[in-house]
């Protein structure tokens, strides 16, 4: 893929990571109101999409924001298929490339949430306990239900293994930023993958909880994740912390934005 259209793609997969970003700012904003008032409730990625919507302009806000993670998601579909920025064909890298096919999947549902907002479709809560409960009532559920919460700790123990070893720094060009410049972009990732390894090792260890006790409810989304940090001994303090780490990883995707280095097969 060469010429104009290689370049058009990657300036929308660009914007991905900008989108991205924005909506991770917005829901450590939030999470910083909910950790200085006591009233106010943690929200996900979801509600941050619908917040969105309340605002002047919010459906015009919307398509932006849902075209950018449509960019992003097709940015990761193309590392999990392709895997253009490697050639290894070891274990590691197979498992780089299917955790690339889940954001991938992610991201796209996030971005087709988004328009389901846009149209007007009611919220259904608690999704994720119907579906938890669904597949617990399948054969094996118990198990499938146990393993999936045990890969989503997974993610988070390899969120806290990027954040000491930065390998977020191969990715970026860091040649064209002086001493300085390279460390704090360095600070700001770290920050970043250490509040979303808190919170995936937060609902990975739900997820398992409602495997072991064959029930659904016990199954929490980021969302209930934040409310248990704030739910802890100096919680607010915590969640404050953690919010502080989700603004982090958005300034962190912005500047995946602008210093990535994208390879186009």
């Amino acid at each position: 893929m060469k010429g104009k259209p290689a370049r058009w793609i990657e300036r929308w997969i660009r914007f991905g990571f900008l989108m991205k970003g924005f909506v991770y700012i917005l829901l450590g904003i939030l999470a910083v109101q909910a950790a200085l008032t006591y009233r106010q409730q943690a929200q996900d990625t979801q509600g941050v999409l619908r917040a969105i919507a309340h605002q002047p302009l919010g459906n015009l806000l919307l398509i932006i924001v849902a075209v950018g993670l449509a960019g992003y998601s097709f940015g990761r579909l193309i590392q999990a298929v392709l895997y253009p920025e490697s050639d290894g064909k070891s274990l590691k890298h197979w498992f780089k490339r299917a955790g690339c096919g889940m954001s991938s999947l992610a991201y796209g549902a996030l971005a087709y949430t988004a328009v389901e907002i846009i149209q007007g479709v009611k919220e259904e809560s608690e999704q994720t306990q119907f579906w938890t409960a669904k597949v617990l009532s399948w054969p094996f559920g118990q198990w499938l239900v146990g393993g999936v919460g045990i890969g989503v700790l997974g993610i988070g123990i390899t969120f806290f293994y990027r954040t000491l070893k930065a390998d977020f720094r191969q990715r970026l060009k860091l040649g064209t930023m002086n001493t300085q410049q390279r460390t704090v972009v360095v600070a700001i990732g770290r920050a970043g993958y250490l509040a979303r390894g808190i919170i995936f090792a937060i609902i990975g260890g739900y997820v398992m909880q409602a495997a072991h006790a064959f029930d659904a409810d016990k199954v929490r989304s980021s969302e209930g994740a934040l409310v248990t940090i704030k739910q802890q001994p100096y919680g607010p303090g915590l969640l404050s912390l953690v919010a502080v780490g989700l603004i982090a990883y958005g300034v962190h995707m912005g500047l995946q934005a602008r210093y990535r280095q994208i390879e186009l097969p």
